[in-house]
């Protein structure tokens, strides 16, 4: 775990696996993936701004990305939380476990319960027509 509290990408994978274990029963498991962007405190702003949508700096060096997951619990001392950060060029070999930890975690989780609705609700006649 670094500073900031994130995980190696191989711990985070078999947390990520325990996480959905654990959460069979509420069904729910949050997961997040974004670019990652330094945030400069002496100039107040993110590095490169946000409205730069380019997957290059102007260094020409490619951004890492952050990924997140969560079990959603209101209060802060059930709460779990994971993150890690993968460089663009482990992208790929991490996204291939990830992806397989996620399949394999969301058949265990329950569906949630729809709500059926019985029959096709009347229009009600619009107000002012006359017929």
């Amino acid at each position: 775990m670094d500073a900031k509290g994130r995980l190696s990408n191989d711990e985070f994978l078999s947390r990520l696996g325990e996480l959905f274990k654990r959460q069979q029963e509420s069904g729910t498991v949050f997961l997040q993936q974004k670019r990652l962007t330094e945030f400069d405190p002496v100039e107040n702003k993110h590095n490169p701004r946000p409205g730069d949508l380019t997957d290059i700096s102007s260094e020409g060096k490619a951004h890492p990305l952050i990924f997140r997951a969560s079990n959603g619990a209101s209060d802060k001392s059930k709460k779990i939380k994971y993150s890690t950060v993968v460089e663009a060029d482990k992208l790929e070999a991490f996204w291939k476990k990830y992806s397989d930890v996620v399949k394999g975690g969301v058949t265990g989780l329950k569906k949630k319960d729809k709500k059926k609705t019985k029959g096709k609700k009347k229009k009600a006649p619009a107000k002012g027509v006359s017929k």
